[in-house]
């Protein structure tokens, strides 16, 4: 008797027709949300590891760590200038050339570019450029340096994350360098 059933179910199983199942699509406002890879060219932009092995110790290790969120799109837009600050008063705990290294390490940190989300109400989806810190730093070897913005962005929009908006270029001071 249990032959006949698994015989039985087996039958049934094999003929009844393919089923077709929905694939799920991430979406927004019920359109198809499309994923774009991270405009770093790499997982983490290189100053990272400069900082990293700018100093011995747990110093540059921790101010590396601290060095990743800075740079990403819904960070204030003064947090890597900020960090760049911290990098530098750092280095006054160290021999000259560890901290020649550490300053070197924040300058360039300071003009690494920041991660900005595509606008999504356009379409095609609008690169934008991130908005500049609107304080002077702390250390004069910072003054005047800026974020790199991504050439292929549109240079007259800006991602805000205070406002987590579009801005377009001179409608608020952040969407030029400060100073500027």
């Amino acid at each position: 008797m249990k032959t006949n059933f698994g015989f039985l179910a087996l039958l049934v199983l094999t003929s009844i027709s393919q089923v077709c199942g929905r694939e799920w699509w991430f979406e927004r406002d019920n359109k198809a949300v499309h994923l774009h890879p991270r405009r770093f060219g790499q997982e983490q932009p290189a100053v990272l590891e400069k900082i990293r092995n700018a100093c011995p110790g747990e110093v540059c290790g921790t101010l590396a760590g601290q060095a990743v969120s800075p740079l990403l799109a819904a960070q204030p837009e003064c947090s890597q200038q900020d960090l760049a600050d911290a990098i530098i008063d750092a280095s006054r705990q160290f021999d000259l050339v560890t901290a020649e290294a550490m300053v070197a390490a924040a300058v360039e940190y300071r003009q690494a570019e920041k991660n900005t989300p595509p606008d999504f109400t356009t379409n095609p989806p609008a690169a934008r450029n991130s908005v500049f810190c609107q304080k002077a730093p702390k250390n004069p070897e910072l003054d005047g340096l800026v974020q790199a913005q991504d050439p292929a962005n549109d240079p007259e929009l800006f991602f805000d994350p205070a406002l987590k908006a579009t801005v377009i270029q001179g409608s608020q001071a952040n969407t030029s360098p400060f100073n500027g």
